[in-house]
C-alpha cells in the first residue's frame, strides 16, 4: 500500500499541470475581437473570495514595507497617468491595483494595444491556495476564477462577457519549490493570459508577434 501511494505522489509530481478553463457567457461584439484595447479595468470581489485573498493581501502590504516602499490605499484605483508602478513593484500592490495593471500588460503582449476602447469589469468569486500537506502527498492547486464583463466605456453598453477559471497544480516539494511566493501574481497573470484568448478569439497559448 505504501509503495501505491508514494508511486501516486511521483506521478503527480511528474504530471502535475495548470488547467485553464474560458467559457464565454455572452458572445463577444464581432467588431471588438482582436481590435481592442482597455481603457479600464474595475475589479470587484465577492464575499466568496475574501477571505482567502485578504491573506494574500497581508503578504503584499508586507513585501511592500519590506521594500520600504510608501503605503497605498486599496480602495484606489492605481493612478497610471502619474507615475505608472513597474513590475518588480507589482507584488506590494493591492489586488484590486494590481491585477487591472498585470491585464494591460498581458493584453499589449497579444497585439490589444490599438483597436476599440474597452472597460473590462472583473467580478472574483473564487480565490483559493494550496495546502502544502497536500501537496506533499497528493498534490493541490491555486485556484482565481471570476467574471468578465466587457463594456463600452462611453456609455457601459455590453459587448459581451466570460468565465475565467485558472487552476495552477503543484505536487511535491519540487511543486512547491517552483511556486514560490508569488502565487496571486502567477494567477493573476494566468487569468490576464486566458482573456487575451478569448479577447483576440486566439486558441494559441502564446502572444501574436508582431511583423517585423
Amino acid at each position: 500500500m505504501k509503495l501505491k501511494i508514494a508511486a501516486l505522489a511521483l506521478a503527480i509530481v511528474a504530471g502535475a499541470a495548470d488547467a485553464k478553463s474560458r467559457k464565454i457567457v455572452e458572445p463577444l461584439d464581432p467588431s471588438i475581437i482582436a481590435a481592442s484595447q482597455l481603457a479600464s479595468v474595475e475589479v470587484l470581489v465577492s464575499p466568496t473570495a475574501v477571505e482567502t485573498l485578504d491573506k494574500l493581501e497581508a503578504i503584499a502590504v508586507q513585501k511592500r514595507a519590506d521594500a520600504k516602499l510608501p503605503p497605498v490605499d486599496a480602495t484606489a484605483p492605481v493612478d497610471t497617468a502619474a507615475a505608472r508602478p513597474t513590475r518588480d513593484t507589482y507584488s506590494t500592490l493591492p489586488f484590486r491595483q494590481m491585477l487591472p495593471l498585470v491585464m494591460e500588460d498581458v493584453t499589449r503582449e497579444w497585439g490589444l494595444a490599438n483597436g476599440r476602447p474597452v472597460k473590462l469589469r472583473v467580478t472574483v468569486d473564487t480565490v483559493k491556495t494550496a495546502n502544502a500537506g497536500m501537496a506533499l502527498l497528493l498534490g493541490s492547486s491555486d485556484q482565481l476564477a471570476g467574471m468578465v464583463e466587457v463594456l463600452d466605456p462611453a456609455d457601459g453598453r455590453a459587448l459581451g462577457s466570460f468565465y475565467i477559471d485558472v487552476i495552477n497544480s503543484h505536487g511535491g516539494l519540487a511543486g512547491l519549490a517552483l511556486r514560490g511566493s508569488g502565487v496571486r501574481e502567477s494567477l493573476a497573470e494566468e487569468f490576464a493570459l486566458e482573456s487575451s484568448r478569448v479577447l483576440t478569439g486566439r486558441k494559441s497559448k502564446t502572444p501574436k508577434v508582431p511583423k517585423s
